[in-house]
């Protein structure tokens, strides 16, 4: 990809910087129809660039108007590609039946590497939902026994179902997805949309049922102020297991994430944050490394069947960003979106 002043200039031949912003809807993103392959590449490229020193990010800071939700200022600056900007992340897990609509809810700037100014203000929701699913599918292929035939998602909406259907691609030969969520309409919904997707037979399960089924783990729910864990200890079947978050410890008790044998985290700094925040009261685990790091093969990744490894993926921006490039560089190329004067 290009870089520096020669992506700059050709930016300029399609957009007045600094004059005009490039404004693209949910459906224009939407519409781009990026790939599995863009989106994962473009994803771990960011996680890689975090953990070796090739980026910038602060992070995320945050208020939480409301019980129980966030709203996440997150910046980055990704070194290798000349991008920079910012997202606003929102999580107001009653969305749904208070105004009928998702919980989680994005929009993006990104600005010219060059001059700082904005280049384009753009939905983020589907970048949101792809990066966390890409997220998933890169600690699936690192941390998983590839030949596992069992999976259960927490959180069966817009997140959950991406992650479904990415790794339900990626991994024909699962048997069986077991799926729990406290709105029974959202569970039709994945079944309905991500049964194109995957052979599997669908299970509507509760927690126990969930757990001691499940050689993979995914979860995309709420976070709670305080951590409420649903699953019990003595539920999961720990040897070989793979527990992927993408809502920090909420459904689990502390002995079992301290029992892990391999713990990894996206971002070891935005987690010590995150426990001034209150959110992990009994502290974190021993960090075996940070999941860019074991991409990157800076750190190991799983290395024998009967480990029980542990991922905790809350989110990053340089994901964001490295998509919202691609993203950006594609509606320019497609003359998508709204040109609107700054």
């Amino acid at each position: 990809m290009l870089q520096g002043m020669e992506y700059r200039d050709w930016i300029s031949t399609k957009l007045d910087i600094n004059k005009e912003l490039l404004y693209l809807t949910r459906q224009d993103v939407l519409d781009l129809k990026l790939t599995d392959e863009e989106i994962t590449e473009m994803t771990k490229e960011g996680m890689i660039a975090y953990s070796t020193g090739n980026a910038e990010m602060p992070a995320k800071i945050g208020i939480h108007p409301l019980k129980d939700t966030l709203m996440h200022a997150m910046p980055a600056n990704m070194k290798t590609l000349s991008a920079a900007g910012i997202k606003w992340g929102c999580c107001f897990p009653d969305n749904m039946p208070r105004f009928g609509y998702t919980q989680t809810t994005c929009t993006l700037i990104l600005n010219d590497y060059q001059s700082g100014t904005a280049i384009s203000f753009m939905d983020a929701d589907y970048i949101t939902r792809v990066r966390t699913a890409a997220v998933a599918l890169l600690s699936c292929q690192k941390f998983a026994r590839q030949d596992f035939k069992t999976m259960g998602m927490i959180g069966c909406g817009i997140q959950g179902k991406q992650q479904v259907a990415m790794l339900g691609r990626a991994y024909p030969q699962i048997e069986e997805i077991y799926i729990l969520d406290r709105f029974e309409e959202a569970m039709d919904a994945l079944i309905e949309e991500c049964g194109q997707y995957t052979k599997a037979r669908f299970i509507k399960a509760d927690w126990e049922t969930l757990a001691k089924n499940s050689e993979v783990i995914l979860s995309a729910a709420y976070i709670p102020a305080v951590p409420n864990p649903q699953i019990k200890d003595q539920w999961l079947n720990k040897k070989g297991l793979t527990i992927i978050a993408s809502d920090c410890h909420t459904h689990y008790e502390d002995v079992s994430i301290k029992a892990a044998d391999k713990y990894y985290c996206d971002s070891i700094e935005e987690h010590e944050l995150f426990i001034t925040y209150g959110l992990y009261p009994q502290g974190l685990p021993e960090i075996t490394g940070e999941t860019g790091a074991a991409l990157a093969g800076v750190v190991p990744g799983r290395e024998s069947d009967d480990e029980f490894i542990f991922v905790n993926n809350v989110g990053m921006a340089v994901e964001d960003i490295t998509v919202a490039r691609k993203i950006f560089d594609t509606a320019l190329e497609r003359g998508v979106g709204v040109k609107m004067p700054l």
